[in-house]
């Protein structure tokens, strides 16, 4: 199963008796361009209950929906999946699982970066995902192959388009979930995730 497929399960069983399953969530075009370094595509925000949070993807869909379009849903489509994934931000942000609902501000790029690398010192990383910046800055510690990885960093579009299962549903401690845009999947599926100062709210 994709982990988004995955988490998409999990929250349905967390909103099964409360009602609101039905209620509109709005994805639409993020007129506030503040975009996390290390995610790339298009920026949506996605609103739930008074609550939004951002989503960044390639395959981007602006449409009025309903968390219930997901349950049981194949989600065989990147645009499906990064739909899927917003509405879970929103809706983790509404329950008050997830904090990191938006990028943090370009001022703060440079902190992160280091406290990045602290983190990841001294091991081998493999990219499941664009994350450009990544790739140039720890070029010396990126490795060609999963096998042979201490640690694999999952952005938005790595998590989207993982279509060979590549993450698994359940994440250990060896994978770590960058950005904004992954923190409704990593929250539900008790991943590791990596937003040192994304913004609960814009």
């Amino acid at each position: 199963m994709h982990i988004i497929n995955k988490a998409v399960t999990l929250i349905e069983s967390m909103v099964e008796d409360c009602g609101i399953s039905d209620n509109p969530v709005i994805l639409e075009q993020e007129n506030e361009v503040v975009r996390c370094a290390y995610e790339r595509g298009a920026l949506l925000r996605v609103t739930f209950g008074g609550r939004s949070a951002g989503i960044a993807t390639d395959d981007p869909v602006r449409t009025t929906t309903k968390p219930s379009f997901m349950f049981g849903a194949t989600l065989g489509k990147p645009a499906l999946r990064s739909a899927a994934a917003g509405i879970l931000n929103a809706l983790t942000g509404f329950l008050c699982t997830s904090r990191r609902l938006h990028a943090c501000l370009p001022e703060c790029h440079d902190m992160c970066l280091k406290e990045l690398e602290r983190t990841i010192s001294g091991k081998k990383i493999w990219c499941c995902g664009g994350m450009d910046q990544i790739r140039e800055h720890f070029a010396s510690q990126v490795v060609d192959s999963l096998q042979d990885a201490d640690l694999i960093l999952v952005s938005s579009d790595g998590m989207i388009s993982d279509e060979n299962g590549v993450i698994p549903e359940m994440p250990d401690e060896k994978y770590l979930f960058i950005g904004p845009s992954t923190a409704g999947v990593a929250t539900l599926t008790h991943g590791c995730h990596y937003c040192p100062h994304g913004r609960t709210n814009i």
